[in-house]
């Protein structure tokens, strides 16, 4: 399975988990297609996998017709010939993003980027509020729902082999970041740094930071990550030694 695809179902069921929002999450599989469904984020409206005929997009745009604006995206695979194909002559959909999942095998070296003055602390749960909406800031995340916001973090935090760390410099909370450890794979799961603190190496050493807490613990697994193409994420990426794993087209519904 994809290590995106796989990290967001994670998140989605832990999700479900909250009363309050469950009724706003599905989660459907049609053929080699999987569509997940939050319908007050934005983010979590996509499907992943294989459009492999024209009237697929019907199902599509019928599990997302309850969707604030109906808004959804379709992601595939840029070797995906048949999907690309088929969106190609839509006027519906469009071409919005390019995602790039990157990956570090257990042989190939990395650079390391390490900043004197930034430490990762590890999130407890007496403290997931306070780094649920520190997240959100670091993001200028939409936020539809608030009252949920916290104890989805706290539900998320729950999940086997997930961590959520601060990013700290000089013990000041800078930033986050987070990391997914199963017994296949490791996936650096989010970072982000608050805007007054961008620019400035934070970014890359708390990637560095990861890359080596995965190296010490599970040497011998892959680790994983993703982010827009030639966005500063994916850039850091390349300068600490990951490489493109796979490319995902992104195409975002325009009704």
């Amino acid at each position: 399975m994809n290590t995106l695809l796989h990290y967001d179902l994670l998140r989605l069921e832990a999700f479900q988990k909250n009363h309050a929002v469950r009724n706003s999450i599905a989660i459907s599989q049609e053929r080699e297609l999987t569509l997940l469904k939050f319908k007050p984020i934005n983010y979590f409206n996509y499907c992943l996998g294989k459009i492999e005929t024209p009237h697929m997009l019907d199902l599509v745009r019928e599990f997302y017709s309850d969707t604030v604006e109906k808004q959804h995206q379709i992601l595939i695979d840029s070797r995906d010939e048949v999907s690309k194909s088929i969106l190609s002559h839509r006027l519906d959909y469009r071409i919005d993003q390019k995602i790039a999942v990157m990956s570090l095998s257990s042989d190939e070296p990395h650079h390391r980027f390490f900043h004197p003055d930034i430490q990762l602390k590890e999130v407890t749960e007496k403290e997931i509020s306070e780094f649920a909406w520190l997240y959100l800031d670091c993001f200028d995340a939409e936020n539809r729902h608030a009252e949920s916001v916290e104890e989805n973090f706290l539900h998320k935090l729950r999940v086997e082999g997930l961590k959520f760390y601060f990013v700290n410099w000089n013990d000041l909370h800078v930033g986050i970041t987070g990391l997914y450890q199963n017994g296949d794979f490791q996936l650096l799961s989010v970072g982000a740094v608050k805007n007054t603190f961008r620019n400035l190496g934070f970014h890359k050493s708390a990637l560095s930071w990861r890359i080596e807490l995965c190296r010490s613990q599970n040497p011998e697994l892959p680790i994983f990550s993703w982010a827009y193409q030639n966005s500063i994420s994916h850039m850091n990426m390349i300068k600490s030694g990951m490489k493109l794993h796979q490319e995902i087209l992104a195409y975002k519904y325009v009704g």
